[in-house]
């Protein structure tokens, strides 16, 4: 089957349904307060996949944004699906209008069937028949007549799946550097305070920028998706830096990020079907790829024998490895000054030379000694000091989105699937 997975019987999906129900009674008893009960509206017999979690994983991400962290909280993945009972401390009419919303804003929430059941037991109706997947009429007639086959609806609830996958995807990414873009203080660096060392950029420029490079975004991954070649890709890039010099006016906004975030995209949608590590994948995709040349980058890696981006990723990513878990564990400001602390950043190079490179290191290091609660204040003092000396750390900012980017990642991916 095209979703590679292990079909449910009858007796699973049966048996899943009688445990749901028995489970949300006890719920209803036990906190007296209405509950959301999401599943997966996926025809035939294969319930479960990695396409089918995922989609399932940003529902679930959706209701938290919506509505906060339930009271309550229970999530099984079983080969007759997923599901989640989720009690919340708000009107039942208020959390059906949520997921409503939801269920309706696009596509992927035809898939999603998310019942609201208030404490008295009373599961709360929609208002209008959901539609058919194929014909977009009323799908109940469609169901009790079987009016287009099974082999049609499959096909069609892989396509939404895969079609899915690819744009949210891009939107994590695409997110992941307006957040980057826009986060304050990042010494030496674009941010909502000032243009940093730069005289030709401002939070304006990074955001125009952000918005045209989130079609290419999505590119990136759907090429995975469908099992393109690293060479595909490579050429889908070049084309991405073109739009992305052209609405910027030939400013580098997003060169290092664009090439790091096209290997991490076009390998989480390969990770589907291949089930092998995203940052793994990525950096066999780097591997197979040759270096690039006649750079600023190339330049500098070649003159000071520095690793560079791409051996950053061919080495599977090691710092953004470790930036990640800074960023897990401290917060944004930390994982920005760590990552300047270690990083070996060809920008720094390029402007300050080993001196300045040393330079930024040593500053950061040193407010990574301070408490937490200082070092905003002295990530902002080291702001103008790397603004008079023309000091960008810009690849440290690049790890920094590409962390953001893999931390959303994490809450929808399979435990394992990242690193």
């Amino acid at each position: 089957m095209p979703l590679g997975e292990a079909a449910a019987s009858l007796q699973e999906v049966l048996q899943a349904r009688e445990d749901r129900a028995a489970k949300q009674r006890t719920l209803l008893d036990r906190f007296g307060r209405p509950l959301i009960s999401f599943t997966m509206n996926i025809p035939g017999p294969i319930k479960d996949a990695p396409l089918v979690r995922f989609a399932f994983r940003a529902g679930l991400c959706r209701l938290r944004e919506a509505l906060g962290e339930p009271v309550y909280k229970e999530i099984v993945f079983l080969r007759a699906g997923p599901a989640a009972l989720l009690v919340c401390d708000r009107p039942a009419a208020e959390l059906k209008a949520l997921c409503l919303a939801i269920e309706e804003v696009d596509e992927i929430g035809r898939l999603y069937d998310m019942d609201v059941i208030e404490a008295d037991g009373k599961k709360l109706s929609r208002l209008q028949e959901r539609t058919c997947l194929l014909c977009g009429g009323p799908a109940g007639p469609c169901a009790r007549s079987r009016a287009h086959g099974l082999p049609a609806l499959e096909g069609r609830t892989i396509e939404l799946l895969r079609a899915f996958a690819g744009d949210h995807l891009g939107h994590l990414a695409a997110e992941a550097l307006l957040q980057e873009a826009a986060f304050t203080p990042k010494p030496g660096l674009v941010d909502g305070r000032n243009s940093g060392a730069h005289q030709d950029m401002d939070l304006s420029l990074f955001r125009r920028s952000a918005e045209v490079l989130r079609p290419h975004l999505r590119q990136f991954a759907a090429l995975g998706l469908a099992g393109a070649s690293p060479k595909k890709l490579q050429r889908a890039g070049l084309a991405t830096e073109a739009d992305m010099f052209a609405v910027t006016g030939g400013v580098n906004t997003h060169k290092g990020a664009v090439y790091s975030l096209s290997l991490l995209l076009w390998a989480a949608g390969a990770s589907f079907f291949r089930g092998l590590p995203v940052l793994s994948t990525a950096a066999a995709c780097a591997q197979a790829l040759p270096p690039a040349k006649g750079t600023h980058g190339s330049a500098v890696r070649a003159r000071y024998g520095l690793r560079g981006v791409r051996g950053e990723a061919a080495a599977g990513f090691p710092t953004l490895r470790q930036c990640c878990a800074v960023l897990e564990r401290e917060g944004p400001l930390t994982a920005l000054l760590w990552s300047m602390a270690h990083l070996e950043d060809t920008n720094l190079y390029h402007r300050g030379g080993e001196a300045g490179a040393a330079y930024v290191r040593g500053e950061a290091a040193k407010i990574l000694t301070a408490p937490p609660e200082a070092r905003e204040a002295l990530a902002r003092s080291l702001d103008n000091e790397l603004i008079r000396r023309n000091l960008s750390p810009g690849g440290s900012a690049d790890l920094l989105a590409l962390a953001l980017f893999l931390q959303e990642l994490k809450e929808r991916m399979e435990p394992g699937m990242l690193f």
